[in-house]
């Protein structure tokens, strides 16, 4: 049924009520609204939260990639970095693509696509397919984002909470 015709079936059944059972109907529908406005705010507060703190571990993140005092090895490079690319948006990943990134903080591991690989042994990242030049195009996988999020706090213990936002 559409909404128009919903809308209008729903008109005719009220106009049948008499005055005072519209009356009591208009203190319910009163209610409805509010308790589906309070849903409505509730859910743009949740996903508003969710943001911030995403927002919140991107800088974190980046905090850890700038400070050369930080130690990553390179398979911790490669899953942070791909966490943080994928948690942009970038659903499929390549290893070029995390070479030039880590590349951009001058944490450029070895030779990131052999880290793909070994990655993908342990269960890290799925491989979807080679690229050129031997690159592999791959997805983290749940298990490669709860990593990530292992290291970013064995990194906030080991820099007492330095790079830490609290929101």
């Amino acid at each position: 049924m559409s909404g128009e015709s919903r809308i209008s079936n729903l008109a005719d059944h009220l106009w049948k009520l008499n005055l005072e059972e519209l009356k009591h109907f208009g203190g319910v529908i009163e209610k409805i609204i509010a308790a589906k406005r309070a849903i409505v705010d509730a859910e743009e507060r949740s996903t508003e939260a969710g943001e911030r703190e995403a927002a919140q571990v991107f800088r974190e993140m980046r905090g850890y990639f700038e400070d050369s005092e930080v130690e990553l090895s390179g398979p911790e490079a490669v899953v942070l970095g791909s966490y943080y690319l994928h948690e942009e948006g970038n659903e499929m990943l390549e290893s070029k693509r995390i070479n030039i990134f880590l590349d951009s903080f001058g944490r450029k591991p070895a030779n990131s696509t052999s880290i793909v690989d070994k990655l993908g042994a342990r269960g890290a990242v799925s491989i979807e397919a080679d690229g050129l030049h031997a690159h592999k195009k791959f997805r983290l996988t749940g298990q490669g984002r709860e990593e990530a999020m292992e290291i970013v706090g064995r990194l906030r213990r080991g820099t007492g909470g330095k790079f830490a936002v609290v929101g």
